[in-house]
């Protein structure tokens, strides 16, 4: 699945060939159709898996605790993941070829999208219940957040195109992006750290 993500990124999902996932798996095509029905299918489980180790990840950097400590904890370890160059891959293939493959992108936005923003959710609506995070929507809150941090990390895969980035170290960009995010979730009267 390794190799499978690897050839995805380097041909798209239109141009990627079984054989050469074969290939650079160091298995035969035959073993390939033993696992999977084709290379949707094996787009999908690649994804799927890749998906499940990074949503573990983020999970465990986040147990129940003080909100504002658990989204900075959330905000640093996708922060971490959205630096990871396979991200801009994927990133890449998902706007140039994703839309070719419907079921596919229905895939993507159920298990992969949706399910970072159901973990923010679910820190935003404990931070709502404990009064630490202002009234909102935490739909809206969500993508409030996940779109900021991956606008951001998209720029950085790309700084000489978004000069406006400066020389800012990428520390530094996501500690500006929590000072952003905190300014607009807290609660009037609550500092990070949930006191007021």
């Amino acid at each position: 699945m390794h190799a499978a993500l690897e050839v995805f990124s380097d041909q798209g999902l239109a141009g990627a060939r079984v054989e050469d996932i074969a290939s650079r798996a160091g298995v035969s095509k035959g073993t390939l159709y033993l696992y999977f029905s084709g290379k949707e299918e094996l787009f999908r489980e690649s994804v799927r898996a890749k998906m499940q180790r990074t949503m573990e990840a983020l999970a465990s950097a986040t147990p129940p605790g003080e909100p504002t400590e658990r989204l900075t904890h959330f905000i640093d370890a996708y922060w971490a993941y959205l630096l990871r160059p396979s991200f801009w891959s994927m990133y890449r293939l998902l706007l140039s070829e994703l839309h070719q493959f419907p079921e596919l992108s229905r895939f993507y936005a159920e298990e992969v999208s949706g399910r970072v923003t159901t973990l923010t959710n679910e820190i935003l609506e404990e931070g709502i219940a404990a009064g630490t995070f202002r009234d909102m929507d935490p739909d809206v809150g969500s993508r409030m957040i996940v779109g900021v941090m991956v606008q951001h990390a998209v720029w950085i895969s790309r700084r000489e195109l978004f000069p406006l980035l400066g020389n800012r170290k990428d520390e530094t960009l996501v500690n500006e992006i929590k000072d952003f995010l905190f300014a607009a979730l807290l609660a009037p009267g609550t500092v990070r750290g949930g006191t007021r």
